[in-house]
């Protein structure tokens, strides 16, 4: 979940005014500031609310509603969607820097009781609710009984209607009115659903009294059904899962554990960025090398050379020499090579990870990965966060949602949903047949990936209901991307060779989508539930990369992938000390298992999950030919 400080001006000061009365964030109210009084909430009276469509999310045992926020928030709305119901303390904490965890306080609305909550030693914690993003429950339409919940109208004590928790609650109040019966209940429900068909009666804009009673009771079926969708199946809760115990006293363990790690790191002051020489510097040499070996190889440097000569007044006798084929390949490969490298700093921009605020490595990403790369870093940033957030999971991980290409579980044999492309991944005839050799295409496929970086990058930028308050620099940086590419593959002499620049040039990006897969693609991929802990899901699903110091720019962060997921905005040059003198020695004691291959071994690990995958494809191809034959008979 992704709040970042790119608030409004407006909006923060107002904020910061509340800011006097309480803070909440991540520490409770201090004893010498008065607090007002907030409400105490149980988990059957969020659980209501929910169902009537409100959007709330708990941290530290607040209670925050979000749906004035959820379309401005700039992680994307699914990203608070999946913790809809769920304690969400280790993620929000995890993306967010203390001054947003402050500004964050005008949405609170309560506090969840001490009963359901629960956080002491040994204790349960919060037991979660089903998301309703994750059950096909989204967008929940507002259904309610005829009689109103009156859990549901829980409000803030007396004389805390000036506080920020108060005002957050009215804001997005109008997004779910609840029916009272001195308005008339009955008028209300024939303007909401005068259109729709329940239980066979449609509603007529004069329905009679048994049409209305009729339908008032589908209503409350409704509503009943709905909470109880809200309620994770039994199964969700089972503590044995094979190698991982998931207990929930065992998961709040791991997550009060976690949270002290945190607090080492930024004691250790991990989240400063390492002065130039030990940070960027040797990178932005290194930049500066590759694209300068780019620029007097290609069609450029004669082109602008004699353009120049004659600015100069200097005359020219006769003709540059032309470039040969060799020089024009060799320009591809630095070119490559260049948009390689520079791609990880996008990266670190992405996740704030350069300058720590949010705006200025937001434009800082938009420079390198629209301008200079052509890929558009709102829409890396709404996929990207989401994959950090549900890790590995089949139906809601856009990273390992590559059909009809590519399968790391069997699980998508079963045409699941994403929730993030909000489509069926359908496991056709196509994707049987492209799965069942994907061990033998992988690299192969790899090499032209960029072009789905393009496709999705501008997919995004072309729907207008996705949260992007650069959208329009973002379109001009694409232009202009476009605009430089397109311009050099004009200069060249003959189409075969600008196809050659074109191709080998975006497959010499391909090391990084192999590098983007690698710490994942391998590991699990089962879903142990909600009650699995943050921390427990990052290690669980990721792997590291083990390389001598000395090679950590070839793989510009991404090999300390168990590090960075536990904590995404930690700076990428300090990823390595934060491996090696906290996150693993942590691991060890709390008995986690920290897994780290070298480049070569992560590899092949990959390729044998995918030929795993593959081989029952082909299994089940032999199945359903036998029982066509009418040889197999139940």
């Amino acid at each position: 979940m992704r709040l970042d400080n790119s608030v409004d001006e407006a909006s923060s000061d107002a904020l910061d005014q509340s800011s006097r009365i309480i803070t909440p964030s991540t520490h409770e109210p201090p004893s010498n500031t008065r607090a007002p009084a907030l409400a105490t909430f149980t988990r059957e009276q969020i659980k209501a609310r929910i169902g009537n469509g409100e959007v709330l999310v708990l941290h530290r045992s607040y209670v925050y509603k979000l749906n004035a926020w959820l379309h401005k928030h700039p992680g994307g709305e699914l990203a608070i969607l999946h913790f809809v119901g769920r304690d969400a303390t280790d993620e929000i904490e995890a993306y967010h820097e203390d001054k947003v965890l402050r500004w964050m306080k005008g949405f609170i609305i309560g506090r969840v009781s001490q009963e359901d909550w629960n956080e002491t030693e040994g204790g349960e914690g919060w037991k979660p609710l089903n998301p309703p993003v994750q059950i096909g429950l989204w967008p929940m339409h507002t259904i309610r009984p005829r009689a109103t919940d009156p859990t549901s109208r829980t409000r803030p004590a007396s004389g805390s209607e000036d506080s920020g928790y108060a005002t957050a609650d009215a804001e997005s109040s109008s997004e779910s009115q609840e029916f009272q019966e001195e308005k008339g209940p009955k008028k209300d429900l024939i303007q909401r659903h005068s259109k729709v068909k329940k239980s066979g009666t449609l509603l007529r804009s004069n329905p009679n009294p048994q049409d209305l009673q009729k339908f008032s009771e589908t209503l409350e079926m409704s509503f009943s059904a709905k909470l109880e969708a809200l309620e994770p199946d039994s199964l969700t809760f089972n503590h044995n899962l094979g190698e991982y115990d998931v207990s929930p006293a065992r998961q709040q363990h791991l997550a009060r554990s976690y949270r002290v790690l945190h607090d080492q790191i930024r004691s250790a002051g991990l989240y400063e960025a390492p002065r130039l020489l030990y940070g960027y510097g040797p990178d932005l040499i290194r930049y500066t090398i590759l694209f300068i070996i780019f620029f007097f190889t290609s069609p450029f440097y004669p082109l602008l050379n004699t353009r120049f000569l004659s600015l100069m007044g200097s005359s020219v006798s006769e003709p540059a020499p032309t470039p040969s084929t060799l020089q024009y390949f060799i320009s591809s490969v630095f070119l490559g090579l260049w948009w390689h490298q520079i791609t990880f700093v996008a990266h670190d921009a992405g996740h704030s990870g350069i300058t720590g605020d949010w705006t200025t490595d937001r434009l800082i990403g938009i420079l390198i990965g629209d301008f200079l790369v052509g890929i558009s870093i709102g829409w890396w940033c709404d996929n990207h966060d989401i994959h950090h957030l549900v890790t590995n999971h089949p139906e809601h991980d856009p990273d390992i949602q590559h059909l009809p290409f590519f399968a790391v579980s069997n699980k998508f044999f079963s045409s699941l949903r994403s929730t993030y492309y909000n489509h069926i991944m359908r496991f056709d005839g196509f994707a049987s047949k492209m799965v069942a050799y994907q061990h033998r295409l992988y690299y192969f496929i790899m090499m032209f990936g960029r072009f789905n970086l393009f496709f999705n990058s501008y997919l995004f930028l072309a729907n207008s209901k996705k949260q992007n308050k650069y959208r329009a620099l973002e379109v001009t940086g694409i232009i202009f991307f476009w605009s430089y590419f397109g311009t050099l593959l004009y200069l060249l002499p003959t189409y075969p060779i600008r196809i050659m620049y074109l191709l080998v040039s975006f497959a010499l990006t391909s090391p990084l989508h192999v590098q983007i897969v690698l710490s994942h693609f391998a590991q699990s991929t089962a879903d142990l539930g909600l009650t699995e802990s943050f921390a427990h899901r990052q290690i669980r699903t990721t792997m590291d990369v083990s390389c001598p110091p000395y090679l950590d720019f070839l793989h510009g962060g991404l090999h300390r992938q168990v590090t960075h997921h536990l904590f995404p905005r930690l700076p990428r040059h300090n990823l390595r000390r934060a491996s090696e003198n906290f996150v693993k020695p942590w691991c060890q004691s709390v008995g986690l298992v920290y897994e780290s291959y070298e480049f070569g071994e992560g590899n092949m690990r990959v390729l044998n999950v995918l030929r795993e995958v593959a081989n029952q494809v082909k299994v089940l191809g032999i199945v359903a030919k036998a029982q066509a034959r009418g040889e197999i008979h139940h």
